[in-house]
């Protein structure tokens, strides 16, 4: 009766992973896109905000959509997303 799993039976299931919980539904603020595609490239804060030349907490801010980014970051910010 304790029989394992049969060993000539080569069965594989394949799945979407499902989207983290923090993703985004909809994208309605820069924050909204933001997170989404630093999740997509499956990139820390810390590490999205390395290549925006910001500090982690400024990033957090901005994806939380508590403030916004100054001018002079928009355009690293188009070319991130």
């Amino acid at each position: 009766m304790d029989i394992p799993a049969l060993p000539f039976c080569k069965v594989s299931l394949k799945a979407q992973k499902a989207p983290a919980p923090a993703y985004p539904e909809t994208l309605k603020t820069l924050g909204d896109h933001l997170r989404k595609r630093r999740l997509d490239l499956r990139l820390l804060q810390r590490q999205a905000a390395q290549k925006l030349g910001a500090d982690k907490a400024s990033a957090h801010n901005w994806e939380t959509n508590r403030t916004s980014p100054s001018l002079s970051l928009v355009p690293k910010i188009v070319d991130f997303i």
